[in-house]
């Protein structure tokens, strides 16, 4: 079984090599310009040495059906280093690279962006710096954010599960099997994730606690504000959708601690509370 799963993963590395190459190339010489104006943004971050490869999921968006702005934030020490010659040539094409004012951690894909958004009626998109996105990704997204303006709209999530009426750990959560909207839906940023108005203007009016209870899971976070506000998830399609990664990228460490140490079980104790429990076991009752 693990030669089989071997071969797998190195199929899956070599396809993913090959659709980099067009991507590579688009960096070198495309002029097509990314938009810098529109009612809908792309908003991610990186840092360190990721800034290298961060080009891929640049370009990968900027080929999509439908273009939108794209805003990259940065920690001041990577914003005021010299960035790569990929990332100059993707800024000369019209990406917007921003200083975050603070070190916010994985927050800082979405925070400066909320609040610069925050009462113009406008949306954001927020996406990983590691993953290569299909051509159709924002198109989708925002067909089905026309159809549920009240919701979040993920192409991946898993299904929060309860037992006796509590929070069961994190990694026993199952993956969402339906594109119904509900509360039980907890988005996962890496597929991507389109946020409604109204809810940007809800998490920017709870400020940064977030540092303080959920500093390294900002779904975690997120979920939370989308429960309180009234923000169902709904997946994209029924079965949760995931997209290449580029390699060498994935140094796991933020994904090993919040999942396989439980980082985000202790953050999930410390964010939601007895109230936020109890609407997710009427929604459970409700569902089931």
């Amino acid at each position: 079984m693990w030669i089989g799963y071997v071969a797998g993963q190195a199929v899956s590395f070599f396809f993913t090599l090959f659709r980099m190459l067009p991507l590579a190339f688009n960096n070198r010489f495309s002029r097509t310009r990314i938009p810098t104006e529109g009612d809908v943004v792309i908003s991610l971050t990186s840092h360190g040495d990721r800034l290298s490869r961060v080009h891929f999921t640049l370009e990968s968006i900027a080929r999509g059906h439908v273009k939108a702005p794209v805003i990259l934030w940065l920690d001041k020490p990577d914003y005021e280093r010299e960035w790569p010659a990929s990332l100059r040539r993707l800024v000369s094409r019209g990406l917007q690279v921003r200083c975050s004012d603070g070190d916010y951690g994985p927050h800082t894909k979405y925070w400066g962006q909320f609040r610069e958004f925050t009462g113009t009626g406008k949306r954001v998109a927020t996406v990983d710096d590691d993953m290569i996105y299909p051509e159709w990704f924002l198109q989708r997204l925002l067909f089905v954010g026309d159809l549920r303006d009240d919701a979040v709209i993920a192409y991946r999530a898993h299904r929060i599960e309860l037992r006796d009426g509590r929070i069961l750990p994190y990694i026993k959560w199952s993956a969402a099997d339906t594109c119904t909207a509900s509360y039980l839906h907890f988005a996962t940023g890496v597929s991507g994730v389109l946020y409604p108005s109204s809810f940007i203007d809800h998490v920017v009016s709870q400020g940064d606690g977030f540092m303080e209870l959920s500093p390294r899971a900002d779904d975690v976070w997120l979920h939370v504000c989308a429960l309180r506000s009234g923000h169902p998830v709904r997946q994209v399609y029924a079965s949760p959708r995931h997209f290449a990664v580029v390699p060498t990228t994935q140094g796991g460490a933020l994904v090993i601690g919040n999942t396989l140490m439980g980082g985000n079980d202790e953050q999930i104790r410390r964010v939601y509370t007895e109230d936020d429990i109890a609407k997710l076991r009427e929604a459970s009752q409700r569902e089931d």
